[in-house]
């Protein structure tokens, strides 16, 4: 009797408020758009979130068994400014060799940095060049986020030729640098075999700005062998860690000094990463849950004015017999379902909002990396349980205050 008695109060309460939703439709569809628009931050937030944990994740867990030594700050990225060094300090050739006497490694690859004077088209610029063997330069920075917009990698025994920066490409000089074009660095001709996609300043890949080539005609070109970085690649990713650690101790031994090489793992890299993304969705679903904060008074604003409306309804309802507690369900259930309403409208918008996003964005966080939302289905449940718990806390004051009227004053209220 009592489950029967139940259901037949679910169903008078939801019939009583889809009548109630009816009746005020205008001021009700503004209570909607509230509760749908804090939705859809959630929604959309939580799916680009989502979507970039899985983006930087997917292109950098091919590369847990790499380590990059520097003897600078490394940057997020085995590219651009990570490889400068420290000043004028670099490697030496004991350095590499000690390096390949280390248990586990697999292969590895030193990278000279230096700088030179370029000449196109009668005009004369600076630039910062990257020596790197052409294997190593086709595996490490061939993946996606530092693929090649046009053109190609050198291959083993190429000579005189380099992949170009975006920027140097086409900012440094007045006329546009192409694919198969001739350059004069330092006098000597070299022949455009590809240019870098553009990077932007996203996880400082800074491939913008640089020319590689490979170390035999840097050697060659500058006369210097200026070892700012090691490429490393382990057999085991499970040894990454401790070879990275053998690593720093042996080059920090040469050197008699406890901080003269960095290596940085590529999976310490990758959890960086994904902290700061994962601060950043935290504050930006802070920033969604106000829209929700504004919402809630909205409902509680229009349930409010429904028991100011309603005041004779509900003076007859319990001079027949209706308790506090019928009253109170009414108004609640009136509430969680504008809620919910808006929360199903809001999960839509999240959807049509996150794609759009991700479909305007070429490349995220200027690495290139095409940004694809992730929305689940834990993130639709969640989101459309807020928009349920929303609606009944909002409504908890004006249904308590419309339980608690005294029946007589209430049916003389005009």
């Amino acid at each position: 009797m009592m489950v029967l008695y139940v259901r037949i109060m679910f169903k008078d309460n939801l019939n009583l408020a889809i009548k109630n939703i009816k009746e005020r439709k205008s001021r009700v569809s503004l209570t909607f758009l509230g509760i749908a628009i804090g939705i859809m931050a959630i929604v959309a937030l939580m799916g680009i979130g989502e979507g970039m944990q899985q983006a930087v994740t997917g292109e950098l867990s091919s590369l847990t068994d790499t380590i990059i030594v520097t003897t600078g700050s490394i940057s997020a990225s085995p590219a651009g400014g990570g490889f400068m060094g420290n000043g004028d300090i670099y490697f030496t050739d004991r350095d590499i060799e000690d390096i390949s006497r280390i248990s586990g490694i697999k292969d590895m690859s030193p990278v000279l940095f230096g700088s030179a004077l370029m000449r196109y088209n009668g005009e004369t610029v600076s630039v910062s060049l990257l020596g790197l063997d052409p294997e190593s330069m086709a595996n490490i920075f061939g993946i996606e986020f530092l693929g090649l917009e046009s053109g190609s990698f050198m291959q083993e025994g190429e000579q005189s030729r380099v992949i170009m920066g975006h920027k140097v490409a086409y900012d440094y000089f007045d006329s546009e640098i192409t694919v198969g074009k001739r350059v004069d660095i330092n006098g000597k001709k070299f022949v455009v075999n590809g240019i870098y996609k553009e990077q932007g300043a996203g996880f400082s890949t800074e491939t913008d700005d640089y020319i590689h080539m490979t170390t035999r005609d840097f050697e060659k070109l500058t006369g210097q062998r200026n070892i700012s970085g090691v490429l490393v690649r382990v057999y085991d990713v499970g040894s990454v860690e401790a070879i990275a650690v053998e690593i720093e101790e042996s080059i920090d031994e040469n050197h008699g000094t406890e901080d003269f090489a960095q290596a940085i793992t590529m999976s310490s890299i990758l959890e960086s990463i994904q902290s700061v993304l994962q601060i950043i969705q935290v504050v930006l679903l802070a920033i969604a849950a106000i829209a929700l904060v504004v919402a809630s008074i909205g409902i509680m604003n229009t349930m409010l004015t429904s028991v100011m409306e309603r005041t004779h309804e509900i003076g007859i309802m319990k001079a027949i017999g209706a308790r506090n507690r019928d009253v109170m369900l009414i108004f609640i259930a009136e509430g969680a379902l504008i809620s919910l309403i808006g929360g199903g409208v809001g999960v839509l918008l999240g959807f049509v909002g996150a794609n759009g996003f991700g479909a305007a964005s070429s490349g995220f966080m200027g690495t290139g990396m095409s940004l694809t939302p992730v929305i689940t289905l834990p993130t639709v449940v969640l989101s459309l349980t807020v928009a349920f718990l929303v609606g009944i806390l909002s409504s908890l004051y004006p249904a308590r205050k419309a339980a608690k009227m005294s029946p007589i004053e209430a049916v003389r209220y005009e």
